[in-house]
């Protein structure tokens, strides 16, 4: 079903090929069947044949014999239009070739080609019929010829566009399949990211907490022998522990469905999170929004791990209850996170990751966004994300 355009057109170029041959054979069998001349033109429409009939082998290999076998049928119906007598029905086969120049060259190529058939049987017609009769006689087979050259030329285009629509249909489908398989591979990479991500959020989080609330229990067991107050101490650290390790489960189901951040927005998102208890101890943390630049989704959710993770690190290390996020939502966009408890070397926690600044440069970076910390020993901290 694909091949119709092409195979159809073709049917219908040799069909009215054999078509304007036979006619011209039957009007020269009519005519000259007893004229010693016959032979003659028999032979040279034999070979005007069998130069037709290899035409399609030779110009597809070899186009630039085009001219050379143009010039050689014209010499052969010219020949023909000598031994006939300047019959005009012999102009019929300047049709068929005007049909070929159409399959093979440019239109402007063409109409010169047409051009020259017309001038060349011109002259034979015009020593039959007179001037005015002749000259009548060429313009209607030249006519004849134009249309002819116009289907196959429309006819050309035609399945050069059904080609090209076959070769487009062919990239769409392999472009499809590489979107599919695209596609599987970015799902099984968002799976392994968020096992990754959630692998790092247990580790940095609950995990820690969950290994000191043993080692606590462990005290407390030593302890509740020798000194009961002191085992009393432990279980009570114990208790808040693990109402930490709850708050740090919490918040992580939290994360697994992130819609909540994308539809309040960031700033609603922090300053919700500031005030249902996920904050340990006595921290309290003041939150300014200046400007209202929305945010991408991703953005907002890594921003927002980005400063729970800050704020969990305050409670966690810094001996401060006191904590201050900035976030500037015009440009250039920034949200900064400091506080002005003990601070630490910076360069001996780098090497460490203990307290979550890799995952917050690797969220930063997710991004595109760039993570920077500033503190010392005893001077606070501050955590600035901007975008880069």
């Amino acid at each position: 079903m694909r091949q119709y355009p092409s195979q159809a057109h073709t049917w219908i170029f040799y069909v009215t090929a054999g078509f304007l041959v036979g006619t011209t054979v039957l009007r020269l069998l009519i005519n000259y069947q007893h004229d010693p001349r016959f032979i003659s033109m028999m032979g040279v429409l034999a070979g005007w044949l069998l130069l037709f009939v290899g035409a399609a082998m030779i110009m597809a290999k070899q186009g630039r014999w085009l001219p050379v076998y143009l010039l050689l049928q014209s010499l052969l119906i010219a020949e023909l239009f000598s031994l006939a007598n300047g019959e005009d029905y012999i102009a019929a086969l300047f049709g068929i070739l005007s049909m070929q120049i159409m399959q093979w060259t440019n239109p402007k190529v063409g109409a010169v080609w047409i051009s020259f058939f017309a001038v060349l049987m011109t002259f034979p017609l015009v020593h039959a019929y007179g001037l005015l009769g002749g000259v009548a006689i060429a313009f209607i087979y030249t006519f004849g010829s134009i249309l002819l050259a116009s289907y196959t030329l429309a006819a050309r285009h035609a399945r050069e566009a059904f080609d090209y629509n076959q070769t487009l249909t062919r990239q769409r489908q392999d472009a499809n399949r590489q979107l599919q398989e695209y596609a599987k591979q970015i799902q099984h990479l968002a799976v392994a990211r968020e096992r990754y991500h959630l692998a790092r959020e247990l580790h940095d989080s609950v995990t820690q907490t969950i290994f000191t609330m043993n080692l606590t229990a462990q005290s407390a067991l030593t302890l509740l022998d020798l000194d009961q107050n002191r085992a009393g101490e432990q279980l009570e650290r114990l208790n808040q522990l693990s109402q930490s390790a709850i708050a740090e489960m919490q918040t992580l189901i939290h994360e697994l469905d992130p819609t909540q951040i994308t539809q309040d927005g960031l700033a609603t998102a922090i300053q919700q999170h500031i005030g249902d208890h996920r904050l340990s101890g006595n921290l309290s943390v003041s939150l300014s929004v200046e400007g209202n630049t929305l945010l991408e989704p991703l953005e907002e959710r890594m921003l927002f791990r980005i400063t729970r993770e800050a704020l969990n690190n305050i409670v966690k290390h810094a001996r401060s209850n006191q904590a201050t996020i900035l976030l500037h939502l015009t440009e250039p966009l920034w949200i900064e996170i400091s506080d002005q408890g003990q601070g630490f070397d910076l360069q001996h926690i780098s090497s460490n990751d203990g307290i979550g600044l890799r995952s917050m440069r690797e969220r930063a970076a997710e991004i595109g966004w760039g993570l920077r910390v500033i503190t010392s020993p005893g001077a606070g901290t501050s955590v600035r994300v901007e975008k880069e």
